[in-house]
């Protein structure tokens, strides 16, 4: 049931959100004028901590407490009501304030019940982040795959952020994982922070690349990729977030042609407890100096069962942003065959 609704949840995420888009442009010969030589490429660093500058308010969300036993797995989705001090809607910041027990968290938006109790999502209509995004939500915060630090920021550079739509409330899809020997308590807080609109030069909008149908065989290595070529590539990346589980050794992207190809602007180890693996570039990368990207992941399955794309002891390859201008804001779904289609958000 767990590994249905997480493929439904992909396929609806990128289906859902509209085709179409701006016409096809080749790649812009960065090297021109600089005596042949390859651009520089921006290098990837961990988010600053602290609230953004010009901070005028905020949003924030306290986990209702989980007690969960030794070994203990489980997903709860919680709707909370969205009250946002202050006069923006303007995100520049977030930090996810952790506890025992997270194995990861994505919060969006969705319309909101009218409730403004906290209270479990229904299952009908709020049944995966997909349909909250497929219905006009924003994605407000994804976390690092079992995160062990107290604080994970997500830090915009200055004057970029994402607004919130109106009328909307928030919904924390939950992914809790007891790995110790004794029961734990899970309640994390998550808070926002709001910038002022007038400091708010770039608007940023959320993408998501989904490797699909992959098989890791046991005592093996295995690494999957693809090359999408994007039908518009002005596709500017500000923030990445890579999502694998604990067999995940390497999430990579690279320049797909122009004076770049081939070049790497993500190597994570896409898994990293200790440190997380959220990154932020600054300037963003530009990938209208190619036609595109490739994209791909690393496991090293040290057991003997042959390994999917899934939840529990499955594995994932995802990578989760921000990125602008809108119209080139393109998500993307390929498989381990090479195959890649990319879909512009509505």
């Amino acid at each position: 049931m767990v590994a249905r609704k997480a493929a439904a949840a992909a396929a609806l995420l990128l289906i859902a959100c509209g085709g179409g888009g701006a016409p096809a442009q080749t790649h812009v010969d960065m090297a021109a004028g600089n005596g042949g030589a390859p651009p520089a490429v921006p290098v990837g660093q961990k988010p600053p901590e602290g609230p953004p500058a010009h901070t005028v308010g905020g949003f924030g969300i306290t986990l209702p407490p989980v007690v969960l036993a030794a070994g203990e797995e489980s997903y709860p989705c919680y709707l909370f009501p969205l009250e946002v001090m202050g006069p923006s809607r303007a995100v520049g910041a977030a930090v996810l304030r952790n506890s025992l027990g997270l194995h990861h968290g994505n919060i969006t938006t969705v319309p909101s019940d009218g409730d403004d109790s906290v209270h479990p999502c229904p299952d009908d209509e709020y049944g995966s982040e997909a349909i909250d995004v497929a219905r006009g939500g924003a994605v407000l915060f994804g976390s690092s795959t079992q995160f062990r630090g107290s604080e994970e920021w997500q830090h915009f550079p200055d004057g970029m952020g994402y607004r919130i739509p109106d009328g909307q409330q928030i919904a924390a899809h939950m992914h809790y994982l007891n790995a110790a020997t004794s029961p734990v308590t899970v309640g994390p807080v998550y808070e926002w922070f709001t910038i002022d609109e007038s400091s708010l030069r770039q608007e940023l909008t959320p993408f998501a690349f989904w490797m699909t149908h992959f098989q890791i065989p046991p005592y093996a290595i295995t690494t999957v990729s693809a090359d999408c070529t994007l039908p518009d590539p002005r596709m500017h990346i500000v923030t990445v977030l890579p999502h694998m589980h604990n067999l995940g050794r390497a999430l990579f992207a690279r320049f797909l042609g122009g004076p770049l190809d081939g070049t790497p602007f993500l190597s994570s180890p896409g898994y990293d407890p200790d440190n997380g693996v959220m990154l932020q570039y600054d300037p963003a990368v530009d990938l209208s100096q190619g036609d595109g990207f490739t994209f791909g992941c690393t496991w090293d399955n040290e057991s003997g069962d042959t390994v999917v794309e899934g939840f529990g002891q499955n594995e994932m390859c995802i990578l989760f942003g921000y990125s602008y201008p809108k119209q080139t804001a393109y998500s993307v779904i390929a498989s381990a065959a090479g195959s890649c289609s990319a879909i512009l958000p509505r």
